[in-house]
């Protein structure tokens, strides 16, 4: 169970929703309208108790929550003294949560980049999608709907400078050459924005308009908010791009493709190519250095320990 929101003419409406699996995909449905402020079903009776008046009406729906449950629901739409007094009192459970086992293949790759960008506030997250983290379990068993609400209250917590840095890291942005035109940031940003949108494994069912009006029009308002504040790429990832494209060049690999790839994987990739590059096998030598050259830059990379 989640609340969820949705913008209509100037302002968002919410409703209490949760996801059902429906092959092949998570969907949502709506359990109750909460309307364009649910602190109504708030009732204070002083400046920090408070109850949420929902149990009995949620109960006639077939749904039995408690109040520890609605509290964590309607969290933010207390007042501040409450949410303080909550957060202060509120010790994390000596009890180690138990994680959903899971594989990177249930989640799609925009969302393992957006929650690691959230998580460690990085500006390369290509290099760190390959591994595991137990917190990306938080993103399995959710339908698309969810998931985008889930992001969006992560989003809110970033500051302005945290919001252009992780805009820029999310869409491609942070590898663009600084001598690139506004024209051109615009086109990539444009580019990498619609092929999400496109993409039916991200979409879950939603249509690409649904997605763009309800969930994505946010990153657009971001995006054409920010364009004066984006700072210009540093050295280091525009050398990086100049590595991932002479790699593309040398293997025909997308690139896209190599920043996904783990490091043991870009070592199957280089013994299969050095072999066919090799002089003694009769390849060029000039291309077997540069390969070797390209994979160096490639390792340091993915290590974590570029610059050289």
């Amino acid at each position: 169970m989640y609340i969820a929101r949705r913008p209509v003419s100037g302002h968002y409406e919410y409703s209490l929703k949760e996801s059902y699996y429906e092959a092949p995909y998570w969907k949502s449905k709506t359990i109750l309208d909460l309307g364009p402020s649910p602190e109504i079903y708030i009732t204070y009776y002083s400046e920090v108790a408070f109850s949420i008046d929902l149990e009995e009406k949620l109960e006639k729906l077939g749904y039995k929550v408690d109040q520890w449950e609605l509290e964590k629901l309607f969290f933010r739409f207390l007042n501040p003294e409450a949410q303080r007094i909550i957060t202060q009192f509120t010790r994390p459970k000596s009890v180690k949560r138990v994680r959903k086992k899971f594989t990177l293949n249930e989640i799609h790759p925009f969302d393992i980049k957006r929650r690691i960008v959230l998580k460690f506030g990085i500006s390369n997250p290509e290099r760190y999608m390959d591994i595991p983290y137990p917190f990306l379990s938080e993103l399995c068993d959710k339908s698309r709907d969810e998931l985008e609400n889930y992001f969006w209250d992560l989003e809110d917590r970033l500051k302005y400078r945290e919001k252009i840095k992780y805009l820029m890291a999310i869409f491609g942005l942070s590898y663009i050459s600084s001598r690139a035109s506004q024209e051109e940031i615009d086109k990539l940003f444009i580019n990498n924005f619609c092929q999400i949108l496109e993409d039916e494994n991200f979409r879950m069912g939603v249509s690409a308009e649904e997605l763009h009006k309800t969930y994505f029009c946010r990153y657009m308002w971001m995006y054409f908010d920010m364009i004066p504040f984006f700072p210009k790429p540093s050295k280091v990832y525009i050398k990086e791009r100049e590595v991932y494209s002479k790699a593309f060049q040398l293997l025909g690999i997308p690139i896209e493709d190599l920043k996904r790839a783990s490091r043991k994987e870009l070592l199957k990739i280089f013994r299969k190519k050095a072999k066919e590059l090799h002089p003694d096998k009769g390849g060029s030598h000039e291309k077997f250095i540069e390969l070797r050259k390209v994979f160096e830059e490639l390792f340091k990379i993915k290590r974590g320990n570029y610059p050289p």
